[in-house]
């Protein structure tokens, strides 16, 4: 370790998490552990590792260099591509990654690749838009992807699944279940008319625990795997798997009337304030509005508010009161419930309180 500030991920909750949903789905169901954005912050190639040991069917990244990099840390699992290049498709096929095909360009364009290196029945999972309207294959372009399927022996349909847009809402439950319809109508015609054996999937986190009778042979958890999800109330039994901590870099006692930080915005309002400074700023993914007083951090049993503008490197934070020296340990967030609280305080998702960690920070397996 080379920084005393670090992303400490634990394995036992990681593997509760997956066992959880193992639960909810018949054995022979399989899983698909999303690694994008870095596995939403927490470490690719560490979380990769694990769940790989633990038994994962599958993992998706969103770019190919996502998956390059899983390969390279020495992952063998079958990885699948969301967003592959229409540049790149040589770096595709040396690392093993398998394609989305959300687009019938995209699937022309590999298959003349294909051709050109004689490679047959490569492994593609097609993409169908069931309402979201962001990638995937509409139906009025079926006719033309089945026609693709049928005389190209350069693909092999591994499998054919789309996108939930609101599956943790009830109030859109009706739209979730014409994307469910529109999916089966979708898939069966294809299944009729090409005769291709794949398997499908559509369910999220949400989708997992509100339409668990739509499993179909595979389902795809993301964040959930790691604690977190959108439903308005988490789901009790998984645990988040992530503890952000520091420590303690310098002290200082301030007088009355003394400010520190920058635009001097903290000043303190009476003697011997004691401030505390932590090698850990914006640079390492703490976003400004923490700061002021926003957040408090958890030192030696006790909350300290941040205080003053957080910096690209440091921040400080208010001791006054907690007996503590140079070194001891600062938890920033810890792995109960202060994603989801850092979360609703930016008027954001947990998403987007993970995948800000910047590499600047260590993961580590506990």
């Amino acid at each position: 370790m080379h920084r005393e500030t670090l992303l400490e991920i634990d394995k036992a909750r990681l593997e509760h998490n997956l066992d959880v949903f193992r639960s909810l789905i018949k054995p022979e169901t399989q899983i698909l552990a999303n690694l994008k954005g870095n596995a939403y912050g927490l470490g690719a190639s560490l979380i990769g590792r694990t769940l790989e040991k633990l038994g994962i069917d599958y993992f998706s990244v969103a770019f190919i260099n996502e998956g390059m990099d899983l390969r390279k840390a020495g992952i063998k699992s079958n990885i699948l591509v969301f967003n592959p290049s229409l540049f790149h498709f040589k770096e595709l096929i040396e690392y093993e990654l398998e394609p989305e095909v959300s687009s019938i360009y995209y699937l022309r364009k590999l298959i003349e690749f294909l051709k050109i290196k004689k490679i047959k029945k490569y492994p593609v999972h097609i993409k169908l838009d069931t309402g979201m309207h962001r990638a995937g294959i509409e139906e009025k372009e079926l006719d033309s992807l089945i026609d693709l399927i049928h005389h190209s022996e350069e693909i092999k349909v591994k499998s054919i699944f789309s996108h939930l847009a609101a599956a943790e809402d009830p109030d859109k439950d009706d739209f979730t279940k014409q994307q469910f319809e529109l999916f089966d109508r979708f898939t069966s015609n294809i299944k009729q008319k090409t005769g291709e054996d794949f398997f499908r999937h559509i369910l999220n986190t949400a989708g997992v625990f509100r339409f668990t009778e739509k499993q179909y042979e595979m389902i795809r958890p993301g964040l959930g795997i790691f604690g977190y999800n959108l439903i308005e109330k988490p789901h009790k039994e998984l645990l988040p798997i992530a503890q952000l901590k520091t420590n303690i870099n310098q002290i200082k006692t301030l007088q009355k009337g003394e400010s520190a930080g920058y635009n001097n915005r903290f000043t303190a309002i009476k003697d011997n304030t004691t401030i505390a400074l932590l090698p850990l700023g914006y640079a390492d993914g703490i976003d400004r509005r923490l700061g002021n007083g926003n957040w408090k951090v958890h030192i030696n049993g006790k909350e300290a508010p941040i205080i003053g503008a957080v910096s690209m490197d440091t921040m400080s934070i208010d001791i006054s009161g907690i007996k503590c020296n140079p070194g001891d340990e600062v938890i920033v967030f810890d792995n109960k419930d202060d994603i989801y609280k850092m979360a609703a305080l930016l008027e954001s998702i947990p998403y987007e309180m993970t995948t800000r960690l910047t590499n600047r920070v260590e993961r580590r397996l506990k």
